[in-house]
């Protein structure tokens, strides 16, 4: 189990933020949840980074599709593009 999987299953979630990254609810980190993320702090960015060049997308339907982005502009672009799934009126 990777650092970050290892995490998130503990209930938080971890945004990246440029050399670092976010974690809330941080007000329930143990002091050994806070050790664990400064050992693991280079592996957690890593898997974060490697995460945003895999962008989720939507076709016209909903369905939920992956695609690996080239690059981080890439990525921006495609979450721009394509925001979420919209509601389907029948």
């Amino acid at each position: 189990m990777t650092a970050l999987i290892r995490i998130r299953e503990a209930g938080f979630k971890v945004t990246p933020y440029g050399d670092a990254f976010d974690l809330s609810p941080s007000s329930l980190l143990t002091q050994q949840q806070r050790e664990f993320l400064k050992t693991h702090k280079s592996e957690i960015l890593c898997e974060l980074k490697r995460e945003q060049l895999i962008v989720t997308c939507y076709a016209p339907a909903g369905v939920a599709f992956e695609i690996d982005a080239l690059n981080e502009e890439h990525a921006l672009w495609l979450i721009k593009m394509n925001p979420g799934p919209k509601e389907v009126l029948h």
